[in-house]
């Protein structure tokens, strides 16, 4: 009688993703996948030299992973479970924490890769100061929540923010407004003028297998 395993079923692959290690973005292929993560392979050709021990100074204060498969449109965060050298190959076994398949393609037409970063922050609106929290966070805007309803037409009025994060403050335009709860408010902004930013922190990921 053969018994069942407990280890999670993996499908073997051979596709092309990025992985974001150390603030660069790294070309990977992904060589199997299962309901519980990935098992990839950096690719020293395409995505520049690394090795093990840069890998390690990366995962130090934090074993968090952007990845980004285009074919497959999946993209979010992963945790680093471990990293192994075989045959000289990086290999690199990743499990799923915060990811989404996009099947209405987003990514594409966002054209840039949006990182979930909570946060708190501040804007300048109408002459008041309105604390938020980031959803999140790419090189080109933001996603915040006020824990307040905002009323009247602030629709394309330029703010002026500040995010303690990423070390950020200047200008962005508010893109869209929702409130999807009373005393809540969702703004998208889109930068107009940065002062100041730690933007080598994000990610851009662009489709770069399109």
């Amino acid at each position: 009688m053969r018994l069942e395993s407990r280890r999670a079923f993996r499908k073997d692959l051979h596709l092309e993703g990025m992985i974001f290690l150390n603030e660069q973005e790294q070309s990977i292929t992904i060589r199997n996948l299962s309901i519980t993560g990935l098992l990839v392979e950096l690719d020293q050709l395409k995505g520049g030299e690394i090795d093990i021990k840069d890998i390690f100074n990366s995962l130090q204060s934090s074993t968090l992973v952007d990845i980004f498969i285009p074919s497959m449109r999946l993209a979010g965060e992963m945790e680093v479970i471990r990293a192994d050298i075989k045959k000289d190959k990086i290999l690199i076994a990743l499990e799923f924490k915060s990811v989404s398949y996009d099947v209405e393609d987003f990514i594409y037409r966002r054209k840039m890769y949006r990182k979930k970063m909570p946060g708190s922050g501040r804007i300048l609106l109408n002459g008041a100061y309105y604390l938020f929290t980031a959803i999140n966070v790419s090189v080109e805007g933001l996603m915040i929540q006020l824990n307040e309803t905002i009323t009247g037409d602030v629709l394309n009025t330029t703010v002026s923010f500040e995010f303690e994060k990423l070390e950020m403050n200047g200008e962005a335009r508010i893109v869209w407004i929702e409130h999807p709860q009373p005393e809540k408010t969702l703004m998208g902004l889109n930068y107009v003028h940065l002062e100041k930013a730690k933007l080598s922190a994000i990610p851009r990921f662009e489709n770069r297998y399109a």
